[in-house]
C-alpha cells in the first residue's frame, strides 16, 4: 500500500492555499477559474448573436469582462517567455550570486526580458482603451 503524503499548504484543488505565499498565483488561478465559465457564456452569446438579435451592449459587456479576466493569463504568459529566454534569470527565484555567475558565464543581458512583460501589458491596456474609444465613436 502506497504511503499517503500530506501537503501542509493544503490540497492542490484549493486555490485559496496560494494566498499565504503566492498572491500573484492566486489572482492568476482565480481569474482563470472564473474565465472558464465566462468564456463559455461569452461563446454561446456570440453564437446566438449571429442567429438572433442580441443587444450590442450585452455582447460588449461580456467582451470587456473576458478581456479583463484574461489579462493575468496574458501577463503570466509574457513572464514565462521572459523566463524561458533567459534560462530563469528574469523573474526566477535565484540567489544574486547565481544570477551574477550565469550572466557572466553566458553573457545574457536580461534588461529587455525584465521589461518585456510590462511593455506587453501596456500594449494590452492600450488595445483595451482603443477598443472602448472605437465603440463610443
Amino acid at each position: 500500500m502506497a504511503k499517503k503524503l500530506y501537503d501542509m499548504r493544503g490540497s492542490q484543488a484549493s486555490i485559496y492555499r496560494l494566498v499565504n505565499f503566492d498572491i500573484e498565483g492566486f489572482i492568476h488561478m482565480l481569474f482563470f477559474r472564473i474565465l472558464i465559465f465566462a468564456s463559455a457564456i461569452y461563446g454561446a452569446l456570440l453564437l446566438l448573436s449571429f442567429v438572433t438579435y442580441i443587444p450590442a451592449t450585452l455582447v460588449k459587456l461580456f467582451t470587456v469582462v473576458v478581456w479583463i479576466l484574461i489579462t493575468p493569463q496574458f501577463f503570466e504568459s509574457a513572464k514565462l517567455v521572459s523566463m524561458m529566454s533567459t534560462k530563469g534569470l528574469s523573474f526566477g527565484h535565484f540567489s544574486q550570486e547565481h544570477v551574477f555567475l550565469e550572466k557572466s558565464k553566458y553573457g545574457i543581458n536580461t534588461t529587455f526580458f525584465d521589461v518585456m512583460p510590462y511593455a506587453v501589458m501596456m500594449l494590452w491596456v492600450l488595445g483595451f482603451l482603443i477598443m472602448l474609444v472605437w465603440w463610443n465613436v
